[in-house]
């Protein structure tokens, strides 16, 4: 067995993973802003606690856990250790050369691998600012992805958060490049913290009403992002037929209308769809005009996909000496 720890910005998530399956999971709400804003000291706390809530709601020792991989932010500067990132293109053989076996007997004394991120440059100088990108945690997610799957093609995979990724892979599974945009986080922050959120307060919709993403989409496709945002305020205060998870909907819509264009101009074959909703359906729905064949992954794999990866590329690092 083995636990794999993604962490994250705001959260850390610690799962139980044996032989492919996963046993339990469970998720604080602390993750490397914490460490930001408080010191490092709080971020290994949660961690240290954290494995010992896993443990203790399965009645496992430590001993039986052969490792605990990280993955995430967690491996950053602000993290607990940090691993730095490997260039693309990467796949599970250059994680597991780059993964780093690390000690931190004041948080555990189970064995610590660190998994890299990944980064599309070896030197900045050598590229334009529009090809220069850094992941970390989404490159673990990939391999579990793949596995799951078992796609063995070039894909294009989409992975909706606050951060999105949207990633290029070979037919060996590679990562060979890869863009990043602030969709999650700029949605998030229209909805809460700016005049839009008395008419959206309430309205993060399970699945978004498809009629009024389209709507956003298609007004940001004529009058731009900024434009379509102020909208959603005229249509709550004066046409006032739309409800807030409709008005939501529209915000997703507008937001994801860059995302779906570069989409369309730039997958390289088969678009796979991860994430959960809204987000993941709204992706595929916007996407499903533009033709070629799109894969939406069920529950299971997407939420599975980063703790499965985890436990595989610690697999590989047994045979790499």
């Amino acid at each position: 067995m083995i636990i794999a720890i993604d962490g994250g910005t705001t959260n850390t998530r610690f799962t139980l993973v044996e032989a492919g399956e996963v046993i339990d999971r469970i998720k604080c709400s602390i993750g490397v802003r914490d460490s930001i804003n408080n010191g490092r000291q709080v971020l290994e706390r949660a961690v240290k606690d954290g494995i010992s809530e896993l443990l203790g709601k399965n009645s496992i020792h430590a001993g039986e856990i052969s490792c605990a991989v990280f993955s995430g932010m967690i491996g950053s500067e602000n993290g607990l250790y940090k691993v730095s990132h490997i260039p693309a293109p990467a796949g599970a053989e250059e994680l597991k050369r780059g993964a780093v076996r690390v000690s931190l007997p004041d948080i555990t004394n189970i064995p610590m691998l660190f998994i890299p991120g990944v980064k599309t440059f070896t030197d900045p100088g050598e590229k334009p600012l529009s090809e220069l990108d850094i992941m970390r945690g989404e490159e673990t997610e990939l391999i579990g992805i793949l596995a799951g799957t078992g796609l063995c093609e070039p894909l294009t995979i989409v992975l909706p958060g606050s951060h999105m990724k949207i990633v290029n892979t070979d037919a060996d599974g590679r990562i060979t490049s890869f863009r990043t945009t602030l969709s999650g986080e700029l949605i998030r922050a229209a909805a809460e913290n700016t005049i839009l959120s008395q008419s959206l307060k309430g309205g993060y919709p399970e699945r978004a009403d498809e009629r009024f993403l389209h709507m956003g989409y298609e007004y940001a496709k004529l009058h731009g992002v900024n434009e379509a945002l102020f909208k959603i305020r005229v249509y709550a205060n004066f046409i006032k037929n739309a409800s807030p998870q409709q008005l939501y909907s529209f915000l997703i819509g507008a937001v994801l209308h860059d995302d779906i264009r570069s989409l369309s101009e730039n997958s390289s074959g088969k678009i796979v769809i991860s994430g959960s909703d809204p987000f993941r359906s709204a992706i595929a729905s916007l996407l499903g005009e533009s033709g070629g064949t799109i894969v939406v992954l069920s529950d299971r794999i997407s939420e599975q996909a980063s703790s499965i990866g985890a436990e595989l590329i610690w697999r590989y690092t047994l045979h790499r000496d």
